[in-house]
């Protein structure tokens, strides 16, 4: 009765959400590949896109559209830590990205819940069964294939073009958000603070997460930056539309700014996204949504950046993603 009208009512709502979550994860991943195309400053790219974020959250809180949350002593320690595993795992697969193929960082973070296992065993002490453990090694077998495949069936040298520095910032960003999300659902339950929902604790993550990398970054490449200001002037063409967005800069210096301002809305609107929609739909939808906005942004990344996608790829990162929903699934049922 009307628990179901109820239901089918939410459903358009869930349906937009989950658009809305894979446009702009879409967009961050294409806007933040052209970004560090034109800008090598992977760091600086990081912050920036942390930074955007809280100009849009902050005015929310301050005109009170959005009840600010009131921390406890206890939550600001708590979401301190989990700020630098969200720093330390943003950072990593912006590294990751600008070093190498979009589609590779998306393929090797497949493999973070293998990691989410391993860190429940070691802090919580707590294992699932083997029926839910044994999908992680389909999903170990299906990153390794895609990735090394056809390297293997041509009978090269697998490591030799393989870009550790793409690889370790992607296996990086996996230890750290696998990390996050055992302590971010611990903190949540725990919580004795007013308004964290979900989407305020990710507005917290970003808030700290900026002020705790700003001196980071400026150390890393403040100085390359004030070389090279102002930068981007040795770019392609500026084009005149990403993904159907008319660019309106027409120097490469405006340009530069534009894209440093979509990919950060982008970064932040996906991430709010998904803490909107994965907070309203069961486990299973979850892991099933998820699952889907992989291969919808490695269809991005052939399709927005012509990146290769030969036969080995496509089939390892197919048996990694089902496995990864698979894995998932049996988690909500075990």
């Amino acid at each position: 009765g009307t628990n179901a009208a109820a239901r089918t009512r939410v459903a358009p709502r869930r349906v937009v959400g989950i658009t809305l979550w894979y446009a702009f994860n879409v967009g961050y991943n294409v806007y933040n590949k052209k970004l560090s195309n034109a800008l090598d400053y992977p760091m600086l790219i990081a912050l920036t896109s942390l930074g955007v974020g809280i100009l849009y959250f902050a005015p929310l809180w301050a005109l009170g559209l959005r009840k600010a949350p009131k921390l406890t002593p206890e939550d600001i320690k708590a979401c301190t830590v989990l700020s630098m595993l969200h720093t330390v795992g943003h950072v990593g697969a912006v590294v990751a990205m600008s070093a190498g193929a979009v589609s590779f960082t998306h393929i090797i973070k497949a493999l973070e819940p293998m990691f989410s296992v391993i860190f429940g065993i070691l802090i919580n002490g707590t294992s699932d069964p083997l029926k839910v453990n044994i999908w992680l090694v389909p999903i170990i077998l299906g990153v390794g294939w895609s990735a090394v495949g056809s390297k293997i069936m041509a009978g090269q040298d697998i490591l030799a073009d393989i870009n550790m520095t793409a690889f370790g910032g992607a296996m990086t960003s996996n230890v750290a958000f696998a990390l996050r999300g055992l302590l971010s659902k611990k903190v949540k339950a725990e919580s004795k603070s007013e308004n964290l929902s979900s989407s305020n604790l990710y507005s917290i993550l970003t808030l700290i997460s900026f002020f705790l990398f700003l001196p980071f970054a400026l150390v890393l490449e403040g100085n390359k930056l004030s070389a090279a200001w102002p930068p981007v002037e040795n770019l392609e063409e500026i084009p005149e539309k990403i993904l159907g967005i008319p660019v309106f800069s027409s120097t490469s210096l405006n340009y530069g700014y534009e894209l440093v301002i979509y990919t950060g809305f982008f970064y932040y609107m996906y991430n709010e996204m998904a803490y909107l929609v994965l907070g309203e739909v069961t486990a299973t939808a979850q892991a099933v949504a998820n699952t889907v906005k992989r291969v919808v942004i490695l269809l991005a990344t052939v399709a927005f950046l012509g990146e290769s996608m030969d036969v080995h790829k496509a089939s390892g990162a197919a048996v990694a993603i089902g496995a990864t929903m698979m894995y998932s699934i049996a988690k909500t049922k075990k």
